[in-house]
């Protein structure tokens, strides 16, 4: 189930669709060739942190975003989520669009997009993949440690702790300290933004995942594979996935473009949306 009142992530009001069983919040804006954007894996994450590209591109393109399952305005059931959950759904979305769109995707959301690429290649034609996973971070296979973790983490003493790690100090810390470059930007704004999705009924299950390497994904040979247009973008002073990551993506396929933007860290497309649309935009068109 989700809440009766969708929270304001976006400036449009989600629609939903019925996978699984379950709701799921996709969003749609603009006309034109489609682009589907993919927020990153972590405690806060949902469409919020993709705002500033669901609009600027909406002028120019038809522009989709979906709230994974245990994010945003997505139903949030307590499974033990695994990476094949997600692409999965990516996949899904990718056919309901039903023509080659461009995929923007964060961080480890980056590594479920490759994969769906490579399941429906025909489906999509671009790839903007922005701090990416996959490939020399979040990348071994969850084993016998990863799953002991998650029993921990399922226990009172897991939910203790997230609760710990979504307190409104918590996420300023992880705003300032990884996803932004200047403590600076985040405002009050963004902190309520990246806040309220915390603390929805059943916010803890999909982060406890993640936190125990359930949700790792493994893309270099998937990667290798890819014929799409590739373009990495980086933050100068990402630190959770720091810029020298990107040679490995370059190493297993060498058509691949990088590009760096200063003053950004890991939610490079937020911090500095006029330099991001300035980058993606033209590979786009």
């Amino acid at each position: 189930m989700v809440a009766a009142s969708p929270l304001p992530l976006l400036p449009v009001s989600p629609d939903y669709i019925t996978w699984r069983g379950l709701p799921i919040a996709v969003y749609q804006a603009g006309t034109g060739q489609p682009v589907l954007l993919i927020h990153s894996i972590n405690a806060a994450a949902s469409v919020f942190e993709m705002r500033e590209p669901f609009q600027r591109l909406s002028r120019h393109f038809a522009v989709h975003a979906v709230d994974l399952p245990g994010y945003g305005n997505s139903a949030r059931p307590p499974w033990r989520y695994r990476a094949a959950v997600y692409i999965d759904l990516i996949t899904t979305i990718l056919e309901r669009i039903g023509q080659p769109a461009a995929l923007i995707a964060s961080s480890l959301g980056a590594a479920y997009a490759v994969m769906a690429t490579v399941r429906r290649p025909d489906l999509v034609n671009r790839l903007v993949l922005i701090c990416p996973t996959g490939i020399g971070q979040l990348d071994r296979p969850p084993g016998v440690a990863a799953y002991t973790l998650y029993q921990i983490l399922r226990s009172p003493i897991g939910r203790l702790l997230y609760r710990l790690l979504t307190t409104r100090a918590s996420i300023r810390l992880f705003l300032t300290s990884q996803a932004y470059a200047d403590p600076a930007n985040v405002t009050s704004e963004r902190l309520h933004g990246f806040y309220q999705t915390c603390r929805r009924p059943g916010s803890y299950y999909a982060p406890i995942c993640f936190l125990s390497g359930l949700l790792n994904c493994n893309i270099a040979s998937a990667f290798a594979t890819l014929t799409q247009p590739t373009l990495l973008v980086w933050g100068s002073d990402a630190t959770t996935t720091p810029l020298r990551l990107a040679a490995s993506f370059v190493r297993v396929r060498v058509a691949t473009k990088v590009v760096v933007i200063d003053r950004a860290s890991l939610l490079v497309q937020d911090e500095q949306p006029e330099a991001f649309i300035e980058q993606v935009m033209p590979f786009l068109s």
